[in-house]
């Protein structure tokens, strides 16, 4: 919708209902229930556009950015989109009382390095990623076209049951209580305000969007096709 012009750039928040997986665009799907250790088991499992590794959803608070690659407020380039919006949430985290680790946007290698033996997202922590005490929170992915961006990625709200671990720290365990999902997303939608200097207009997905979203559903992401394209 953003790239055919019918609606503006667009920062969203949602969560996820059931709870379920959705793995990395080249991940397979029977190795990695091999991996974490739910093959023959009844779960949920969707495929994302863009790269990274298997994320657990029903815990956390998920965002997403789309906007045109013209846009001025953001680089024209991957490492540059990935550094602005890095100082958003960075921004946007201190309006909750959270001090993130600095980021290394120059050094996109890992800030941990088992990322080439796990399947699991927040088993480690990239340049652009948000992390506290070297805990990884908020994990993030990006996909580019030639006129559209869009990055997306997961907030650990409370603890998953297979991303527990010392690689991983959730907001509830950092603030001690359970996190209110309006305070959160109001903190991170002030810390692009005070970053980029742009202002936010609440809104809802329009009516060509749920029309499209229920078109992908049915054609694309509920089938085995797309799914399980790389088994």
């Amino acid at each position: 919708a953003c790239k055919e012009g019918r609606v503006p750039p667009t920062l969203r928040f949602y969560t996820w209902d059931p709870s379920c997986i959705s793995i990395g665009y080249f991940q397979k799907v029977n190795r990695l229930l091999t991996q974490i250790g739910l093959e023959g088991k009844n779960t949920e499992i969707v495929r994302r556009v863009t790269g990274g590794r298997a994320v657990f959803h029903g815990n956390d608070l998920s965002y997403s950015i789309v906007c045109n690659t013209g846009n001025r407020l953001f680089p024209r380039h991957i490492m540059g989109t990935y550094n602005t919006i890095a100082e958003a949430f960075l921004t946007g985290l201190k309006y909750l009382g959270i001090t993130a680790d600095p980021i290394d946007i120059q050094n996109m290698h890992l800030k941990t390095r088992n990322y080439h033996h796990s399947p699991l997202c927040f088993t480690t922590a990239l340049g652009h990623e948000m992390s506290v005490n070297n805990r990884k929170l908020i994990g993030s992915a990006q996909r580019r076209w030639s006129d559209v961006f869009l990055q997306h990625g997961s907030i650990l709200m409370t603890r998953h049951q297979k991303d527990v671990g010392l690689t991983s720290i959730s907001l509830c365990e950092i603030l001690g209580n359970d996190p209110d999902i309006k305070a959160i997303t109001a903190a991170i939608c002030t810390g692009f305000f005070k970053t980029l200097g742009m202002t936010l207009i609440q809104g809802c997905l329009t009516k060509y969007e749920m029309e499209l979203t229920e078109k992908l559903v049915e054609e694309k992401y509920s089938t085995s096709s797309w799914n399980e394209r790389y088994v």
